[in-house]
C-alpha cells in the first residue's frame, strides 16, 4: 500500500504525481501556512471606532484540543454587553486558536455585531502592544438581565436591581 502512495507514472519524458501525493501535499501545505495565516489575522490592524460594544466577561472557560499537530479552543462563558446606556447579559461560546480570560472591575473588550444578538466579534488587545489585538468571533444569546459576579460564578438579576446596585447609597 505504501509503494501505491509513493508510486510515480512515467509517460514519455514526464513524471506525473499520483492523485495520492498530491492530496498529501496539500494538507502539509494547508498545515503548515495556518500558523502564517493566524498571525497575519492576531496582528491585523483594526478601526476600534467599530467596535462600539464594551463587553464585561464575568464567567470563562475552555478546553484545548489537538488535532493533527494543531492546537485549538473550545470555549464558553457569560458575559455582559454595554451600548451607550443599555445592558444586557449573554451567554457565549468561540472556537480559537487561544484562550481570552475573564475581565476585572471595570475592564472590559471591545466588540461589534456581526449579526444582532447571535454573532459578536469581539478583540482582545496584545499585552505590551497597543494596536495589536486578536479577533474572536462569538456565537451569542442575549438575554434580558445582567450578570454579576458570585462566589459560585455569574447569577443572573433583574435590570431593576443592576440599576439600584449601581446607584450611590
Amino acid at each position: 500500500m505504501a509503494a501505491l502512495l509513493t508510486q510515480k507514472v512515467e509517460i514519455g519524458q514526464e513524471r506525473i504525481t499520483t492523485q495520492l501525493e498530491l492530496t498529501k501535499m496539500r494538507k502539509v501545505l494547508l498545515t503548515s501556512s495556518l500558523p502564517f495565516v493566524l498571525a497575519i489575522s492576531l496582528f491585523a490592524g483594526k478601526n476600534l471606532a467599530d467596535y462600539s460594544l464594551q463587553i464585561q466577561v464575568i464567567e470563562s472557560h475552555w478546553h484545548r484540543h489537538r488535532y493533527n499537530g494543531i492546537e485549538t479552543v473550545d470555549g464558553w462563558g457569560r458575559a455582559n454587553v454595554k451600548d451607550g446606556n443599555s445592558i444586557r447579559a449573554f451567554d457565549f461560546t468561540y472556537s480559537s486558536a487561544q484562550p481570552f480570560q475573564r475581565t476585572i472591575g471595570n475592564a472590559h473588550y471591545l466588540a461589534k455585531w456581526k449579526k444582532e444578538s447571535l454573532r459578536m466579534e469581539m478583540l482582545v488587545g496584545e499585552i505590551g502592544a497597543s494596536d495589536k489585538y486578536q479577533t474572536y468571533d462569538l456565537k451569542t444569546s442575549v438575554r434580558e438581565d445582567v450578570y454579576v459576579s458570585s462566589p459560585g460564578g455569574a447569577i443572573a438579576i433583574s435590570q431593576e436591581e443592576y440599576k439600584a446596585k449601581q446607584q450611590p447609597q
